[in-house]
């Protein structure tokens, strides 16, 4: 395929060279002298690259930018200038502009730069043409729960039926996964909806002050105490409060929690007196709550008074349906909000970005395309975007590293349960376990390496004839 380049500079000699350098690439191009012939030439026609410069004679180049995109809005626009600064990169940026070059300009490097930047705007061009690309559009800037799969039917049917009662409500699910937004959406529905809605982070707060932050304290409780004051709960009164990461308090202060749930009263640090509240409690966890109860590090009748109405939120990469859907409202929002033009994401990239695992779930993609529009340089988000997420290396795993200790205990604690009961020969515990976990395990990196054994044993740390025995072993083909 033949691409167009149009070559806006005053400089005759450079218009020339570069023309030349372009034709023997096989690239077709026009060359204008200033701004007036630039604009001139895109009008009467449609290139897939422009070379401009900024000190075009009779026009700033960076403010011929807008006029040029209105014109002939799949072109990928490349600035060249001999006066390279910090602020003129980042005006050009801010511009749209596909990238950026100095003079002199290297012959090799600018070849690189406009066979990128044409196969940019042919996509462009392309995903425009067919309506794929998605575009912004007018919303409230606030992010909204999206999604379509079964799984969120699910929970939109349970937040509608929770809202209208004044149960306690657990959330349960990965980080990221958006259980704060479920909680709020619960409050804006119920009846408490024009009273506050406190949050209340545990996992953040030291366990020294989690009391306090909760119940209040009264003057002269402890050192600091110069003045009595009012905890979350007392702050939350007549609304709702939500508990986030409930798991990670303290068993002494779920003993106080469980009585507030049970009493409907606080008692404030160093006081001996208790304060009646009427509030509403929804709280989340990304800890298997079941399972800490299991281990003794979370209350078990805490545990049934918070799972009265539970609330299971799927990982992303189990509603991978929902992912364009959850593009579509970020590219939206994030362009309207750092006032963007309307940029679209091509098919490619769309494909690619649903395929991705997501262990940071919701909270990870709406990261990714907040940074991607950020780093942006044309009207089409791509691939190269999104290097952060398509380049991580192996080792990031797409499984909760939060909860993979509880897991693992989980497993093991059953195994260990099941060979005991089922009278296998004494001494084959370790050799039975091990099996569980390395078939997996050299799947998973094969599957990485696409096969290759040399990667795969790399990766793993040992040598190739150890990984061709184990292969062997388990019948791993």
């Amino acid at each position: 395929m033949s691409y167009s380049v149009l070559i806006a500079d005053d400089d005759n000699s450079l218009r020339s060279i570069l023309s030349a350098a372009l034709n023997k690439a096989g690239y077709d191009t026009a060359k204008a002298r200033n701004g007036k012939e630039a604009i001139d030439c895109v009008q009467q026609n449609e290139f897939d690259v422009i070379l401009l410069d900024i000190f075009l004679g009779d026009a700033d180049g960076l403010e011929l930018i807008e006029s040029i995109q209105e014109l002939n809005p799949s072109a990928a626009i490349i600035v060249i200038t001999g006066h390279g600064t910090t602020q003129t990169a980042i005006e050009a940026a801010k511009r749209q502009a596909y990238s950026y070059l100095t003079k002199p300009v290297d012959r090799i490097e600018l070849l690189d730069l406009v066979d990128r930047a044409a196969s940019a705007a042919s996509i462009t061009k392309e995903e425009t043409e067919i309506g794929v690309a998605q575009t912004a559009q007018s919303i409230d800037g606030q992010v909204r729960m999206v999604g379509q799969c079964p799984a969120m039917q699910i929970v939109y049917q349970i937040i509608g039926r929770a809202a209208v009662s004044d149960e306690t409500v657990l959330i349960m699910g990965e980080s990221g996964t958006g259980k704060e937004l479920v909680a709020d959406l619960i409050h804006q529905n119920s009846p408490r909806s024009d009273n506050p809605f406190v949050v209340v982070d545990c996992s953040a707060i030291p366990s020294s002050l989690i009391e306090s932050t909760l119940f209040g304290h009264v003057k002269g409780a402890f050192t600091d105490a110069h003045t009595d004051r009012k905890g979350k709960f007392e702050q939350a009164d007549t609304g709702t409060i939500f508990l986030d990461e409930v798991g990670e308090l303290p068993i002494e202060v779920q003993m106080k929690l469980l009585r507030v749930l049970q009493e409907r009263e606080i008692e404030p640090v160093g006081s001996n007196k208790t304060r009646p509240v009427n509030v509403r409690i929804i709280a989340a966890t990304n800890r298997q709550l079941d399972t800490a109860v299991a281990q003794k590090s979370f209350r078990d009748d805490l545990y049934y008074r918070l799972n009265v109405i539970p609330i299971s939120l799927p990982p992303l990469r189990e509603r991978k349906e929902d992912i364009p859907v959850l593009i579509d409202l970020f590219t939206s929002q994030f362009a309207q909000e750092y006032q963007l033009p309307k940029i679209g994401i091509s098919s490619d990239t769309i494909q690619k970005l649903t395929e991705y695992e997501w262990p940071g779930n919701v909270r990870e993609l709406e990261n990714a395309i907040k940074r991607a529009l950020v780093m942006c340089a044309g009207q089409m988000l791509l691939t190269e975007h999104f290097s952060e997420i398509f380049d991580k290396p192996f080792s990031d795993s797409t499984i909760d590293n939060q909860n993979l200790d509880q897991q693992l205990y989980s497993l093991l604690q059953g195994q260990v349960a099941e060979y005991l009961e089922s009278g296998t020969d004494a001494g084959q515990l370790y050799a039975e376990i091990r099996t569980i976990f390395e078939k997996p395990l050299f799947e998973i990196v094969l599957k990485h390496t696409e096969g290759n054994r040399s990667k795969a044993s790399e990766i793993l740390g040992i040598n190739r004839n150890t990984l061709h025995t184990k292969l062997n072993e388990y019948n791993i083909k």
